[in-house]
Parts: C-alpha cells; sequence; structure tokens
C-alpha cells in the first residue's frame, strides 16, 4: 500500500509516497525534482526511519501501536516545533510524540487510556 505524506525539510516542502514500510524502514519515493546535495534527501529513493514520517504533515499519526499515557496540548492552543504533544507507551516504553511544526492544533483525535493502531491520527493542525 502506498501512503502520501507531505515533509518539511530545511524549510522545504516534500510530496512525498511511502511503499514498503516494514518495522524500522520505508521506501521513499520524492515526487519533485531531487534537491540540491545536503538538502537533506540524497536520492529519489532512499530508507528513512518510519517513524519520522508519522508526524509529518498536517496531522500525528502513531509511529507505532500503543496506548495514550497523557496528553499534554489542549484544542486551540499554541504549539512549538519540538513540544511533547503525547505520551504513548508501546512495548512497555512511554514514547514522546512531538509536534513537528509551530502551529496551532485544531483537534484531538485521541483520549488518555485510549489504544491506538500504528499510523492513526492522532492530532490534526490549523
Amino acid at each position: 500500500m502506498i501512503k502520501k505524506f507531505k515533509v518539511w525539510v530545511d524549510g522545504k516542502e516534500y510530496f512525498v509516497e511511502v511503499e514498503g514500510v516494514d518495522e524500522e524502514k520505508a521506501t521513499v519515493t520524492v515526487n519533485e525534482t531531487i534537491p540540491q546535495k545536503g538538502a537533506g534527501v540524497r536520492n529519489k529513493e532512499e530508507q528513512v526511519n518510519s517513524a519520522s514520517l508519522a508526524t509529518a504533515g498536517t496531522c500525528i499519526r502513531a509511529p507505532m501501536p500503543g496506548a495514550v499515557v497523557k496528553i499534554n496540548c489542549r484544542q486551540g492552543e499554541m504549539v512549538r516545533k519540538g513540544d511533547v504533544l503525547i505520551i504513548l507507551e508501546a512495548m512497555k516504553m512511554e514514547n514522546e510524540i512531538h509536534s513537528p511544526i509551530d502551529g496551532f492544533i485544531k483537534e484531538i483525535c485521541v483520549k488518555e487510556g485510549m489504544t491506538v493502531s500504528s499510523e492513526e491520527v492522532m492530532v490534526i493542525f490549523e
């Protein structure tokens, strides 16, 4: 199954298609002209950590199945890139889910104690 994402690298926006996601890696095809060396994407097809794609675009998706332990944001709140928005417990480890961008929270799609599946939308930005 091919999934499409909008990704920002060094302030530039790219549209990517992800195919063949396994536990740790995914094959990514950039559907734009290939950026110059040093812009973050070296080849048209590149292996990347699938967890980094979980927060790409205007929503945050669960990088793995787990339980929502804590929600550190509210609808309408302004957050900064890097803020910890959600704590997700998976395989008895707590994982911090960070904001990929500066922006306002439009909707929180999960609740504390809720179980989420991989790629489930957790937060939507305005």
